[in-house]
This record gives C-alpha cells, structure tokens and sequence, in this order.
C-alpha cells in the first residue's frame, strides 16, 4: 500500500492488544473521561477472539493506517 501523505511504499502488520480489546473512542470536551469508555466508537480488536487488527506502517512518515470497515458501532 503506498502511504496517502508521501507515497512511499508502506509495511503490513499489526497491532496487538495484550488484556483488553482496542477501541478508538472521541476525546469530546462535554463528557468526562469515566464517561468516554462507555462512549460508541470504533471496536478494533476483540479480547476473547482476535486482539489484534492488521494496519499499514509508513517508516518515511511514521503514520500507521488502520481500515475500520464493519468495526463501527
């Protein structure tokens, strides 16, 4: 995949979790940060299935993609 910010070529892997599942959650200024985990968001991985998800990695930019289809709540 070549990366979207400088179009070098970029390297597939992963990110794993270790004790709980990985998901992406908004930082909104109106709720506290208790409240965020209970927030929707972006399930990434799932602790008793898979806990990691497969992502790109630019070296050049030191950016990491991760495609989220079918992970939204």
């Amino acid at each position: 995949m070549k990366c979207p910010y400088c179009s070098e070529e970029m390297k597939l892997g992963v990110i794993y979790g270790d004790k709980c599942s990985l998901k992406w959650i908004s930082l909104e200024k109106d709720k506290g940060p208790l409240l965020q985990w209970f927030s929707k968001g972006i399930k990434l991985s799932d602790v008793f299935e898979n806990n990691s998800i497969e992502s790109f990695f630019c070296e050049n930019c030191k950016k990491i993609i991760i495609d989220v289809e079918d992970k939204i709540d």
